[in-house]
């Protein structure tokens, strides 16, 4: 799943893989637990992810999917990513995704999914973030 601008996707990523991760999945269903797992990164319960939250959630999905310690992502640590994808979001072109990197795409998907740019996501938001982006 890539959004319009070809990087690392909100979505279904860190949303997805965010309680492990967001959404870099190349999926065509919306997961069943979707909303379960907005709950969850939504720590203060207002019913919106902040940059804050989202932020925390982003570098918890990175240490999460360093398995090995590296420092950095590989492809192969992204498996759900295509490879236009993960280049995109490899600023450096060393084939390794440093935490900013990471964190950098994953937030252009924030900006994105945020319709009214209020600088949060509602549920809502999210929800329309992911049906598009499977379009």
């Amino acid at each position: 799943m890539r959004s319009r601008y070809g990087v690392l996707t909100l979505a279904t990523s860190l949303i997805l893989a965010l309680v492990a991760c967001w959404a870099l999945a190349q999926t065509t269903t919306q997961p069943p637990d979707l909303k379960a797992r907005f709950q969850r990164i939504d720590k203060n319960g207002d019913g919106r992810i902040d940059r804050e939250e989202y932020h925390r959630a982003a570098v918890d999905s990175f240490y999460f999917r360093d398995k090995d310690k590296k420092g950095y992502l590989t492809v192969e640590d992204l498996k759900e990513a295509s490879p236009e994808a993960f280049k995109a979001a490899n600023r450096k072109s060393d084939g390794r995704l440093s935490l900013q990197e990471y964190v950098n795409a994953l937030f252009r998907d924030f900006e994105v999914a945020d319709l009214d740019k209020d600088g949060t996501l509602t549920y809502q938001e999210l929800e329309t973030y992911v049906s598009r982006s499977r379009q």
